[in-house]
């Protein structure tokens, strides 16, 4: 089976690089059937990576309009937003959009705030030198410490703002072995990731991420095959999402995902809706040859 569908895509509205009408175009070329917008939502600061108020006011326009005029195609409006997001900024995410990803992006202080180091922000999926500066300054050089922090104040996010769809769950192994921060096989860490993704049991749809592979940092998806395997044992159910950020890579190993999805025991995947409902269940079918 074609998983003909991406609910996680990003647009010159943020940090993509292509307009929603060319990934539209690509998204046809490749026959798919729905396709789900996510620029990231305002935040609050890194302006260069996220929208404003006023940024996204232009997006929701321009979104709602593709949507209405775009007959061949299904397309759904949402947001990609950081667990940081005020809580204002979250209510109005829910009033105006059709779904919400929540993804956290930052290392945070212990009041809750975004953490920086000489004058920059520290970013889970950032520079892996300033994340091992980070460690070694300010966590006495545990990199274990900061993976159990990551997922405390993560799981802590989903909880509270209770999203549809939990972005890239573990994206803090893109940086475990540049900055030497832990071995993702140590039962430590293993059992760290798997606690904190059964304390987000029940709430929202767990995406198989491809872009860390599409951009050459990785070799597999977000989430592992294990949290997978887990999640598909707690009642969870998933989505495969490229993403994307350049309309190039739109489906980008998505073939590897559903591989994942059959090794880890799924027998059914949601996909974007092509008529009024949100979600369509699929089954799982891995194509041979």
């Amino acid at each position: 089976m074609r998983f003909l569908s991406n609910a996680h895509s990003h647009t010159i509205h943020c940090d993509g690089k292509n307009t929603a009408a060319e990934m539209i175009e690509k998204a046809r070329v490749l026959g798919f059937t729905s396709l789900g917008f996510t620029d990231h939502g305002e935040q609050g600061f890194e302006f260069a990576y996220s929208m404003d108020e006023a940024r996204e006011a232009a997006y929701l326009e321009e979104m709602r309009t593709l949507q209405q005029q775009t007959d061949d195609l299904r397309i759904w409006v949402g947001v990609e937003e950081d667990i940081i997001a005020s809580a204002e900024v979250k209510i109005r995410h829910r009033q105006q959009l059709d779904y919400v990803i929540s993804s956290s992006h930052y290392v945070h202080n212990p009041d809750g705030t975004p953490a920086q180091l000489n004058g920059e922000w520290v970013a889970i999926d950032g520079g892996s030198a300033m994340l091992r500066s980070y460690v070694d300054e300010r966590m006495d050089g545990d990199g274990l410490a900061l993976a159990k922090h990551y997922y405390d104040v993560f799981s802590a996010g989903i909880r509270q703002a209770k999203p549809d769809i939990i972005g890239h769950f573990d994206l803090i192994r893109k940086n475990a072995v540049k900055a030497n921060l832990f071995d993702e096989k140590d039962p430590a860490y293993r059992r760290i990731a798997l606690d904190a993704l059964e304390s987000v049991r029940g709430i929202g749809i767990l995406e198989i991420n491809t872009g860390a592979m599409a951009r050459g940092y990785m070799e597999t998806p977000y989430p592992t095959l294990e949290l997978l395997g887990a999640w598909r044992e707690m009642g969870g159910q998933v989505t495969i999402t490229s993403d994307c950020h350049n309309a190039e890579y739109l489906s980008f190993g998505f073939d590897t995902a559903m591989k994942m999805l059959c090794r880890a025991g799924y027998r059914r995947v949601l996909r974007l809706g092509s008529g009024d409902q949100l979600w369509q269940d699929e089954r799982v079918v891995l194509l041979r040859g």
